[in-house]
């Protein structure tokens, strides 16, 4: 498996993941991750657009500790996951902005293969805001017309067998649940489909470990 590794890169300014509006509005089940058009969690889950650059905000809502009565996180220090892309073809990741000191991915990334891997360890703990973190921003480019479904699931080797993680606590990984309710169900679409709006392995693996 051909890997890309980023280390040792600029901090980002807080500006670009900082999420502008709470989700005051949120009674979904905790420690739930998804796609959004707005790095608050809110606004479409898909995008029409073709030939120029679309960010797209993976985003942890209300992450807590549901092994010990869930008690709310106010840091994240640590994710594994893969967003999965069916089927693929006709998109590449133009770049990929992690929280501040973290660093960011700005190689090109054809997804040909299908998914993205991504296993990230942060340098410093990054703060829960309105019970919200971005995880990560990413930057696509479709080349072409397309109807893709992005699902989200388990890396290759997980933490917890079969499910996303993060990490608060280190040592104390815990469960990341799909906001559509399963691994197999997508959270985005590219050319189609989507939730309303809300208020072969090669080149597709990209880890960043800051440990």
């Amino acid at each position: 498996m051909k890997k890309l590794f980023v280390s040792g890169l600029t901090a980002i300014s807080l500006s670009l993941l900082f999420p502008a509006i709470g989700l005051a509005q949120y009674t979904g089940p905790p420690n739930v991750v998804g796609l959004f058009e707005f790095p608050d969690g809110t606004g479409a889950t898909n995008t029409f657009t073709v030939g120029s650059p679309v960010d797209i905000f993976l985003i942890l809502i209300h992450p807590v500790d549901e092994q010990n009565g869930n008690t709310p996180y106010t840091t994240i220090n640590a994710f594994e996951l893969m967003l999965n892309f069916h089927p693929p073809g006709n998109l590449f990741l133009l770049g990929a902005i992690l929280p501040p000191g973290v660093g960011d991915i700005t190689e090109s990334i054809d997804l040909s293969e299908g998914y993205l891997e991504f296993v990230v360890g942060y340098a410093a703990d990054f703060p829960v805001t309105d019970e919200t973190v971005v995880l990560i921003t990413l930057t696509f480019l479709v080349l072409a017309p397309v109807n893709i479904e992005v699902t989200l699931g388990p890396t290759f080797n997980p933490s917890i067998p079969g499910e996303m993680a993060f990490q608060s606590v280190v040592g104390d990984m815990r469960i990341m649940y799909s906001i559509s309710g399963s691994h197999d169900a997508p959270v985005f679409w590219f050319g189609h489909g989507g939730a309303p709006s809300v208020e072969n392995e090669s080149f597709g693996s990209v880890k960043a470990l800051y440990r």
